[in-house]
């Protein structure tokens, strides 16, 4: 990702963005003087990539995200009944595979 990242200055783009507005959104959601305090983007980075399963997570549930998107054609169609997020909430049908 970080051969495509900078290879290609959109990609960098929006990956920088969504770190960004992922560290913005969390920490909005932090209640004043929280310790410790999370750093960092999606999945703790503050540059590159990793945690392909946090990126993938940030795209399911609304984020602007060019690796959850590439992860999400890796993976999907994935194998659920029913999704288990629906408009960024829990979907109360899903159970999880016993």
């Amino acid at each position: 990702m970080e051969a495509k990242a900078a290879s290609d200055k959109e990609f960098a783009l929006r990956l920088d963005k969504a770190n960004h507005t992922y560290e913005d959104e969390r920490d909005s959601l932090l209640e004043p003087g929280t310790s410790p305090a999370p750093s960092g983007g999606v999945g703790g980075t503050r540059t590159g990539v990793k945690c392909l399963h946090a990126h993938y997570a940030h795209t399911r549930s609304g984020g602007d995200n060019p690796v959850g998107e590439l992860v999400a054609g890796w993976i999907e169609p994935l194998d659920c009944d029913v999704e288990c997020v629906v408009g960024g909430e829990r979907n109360p049908d899903w159970v999880k595979a016993p």
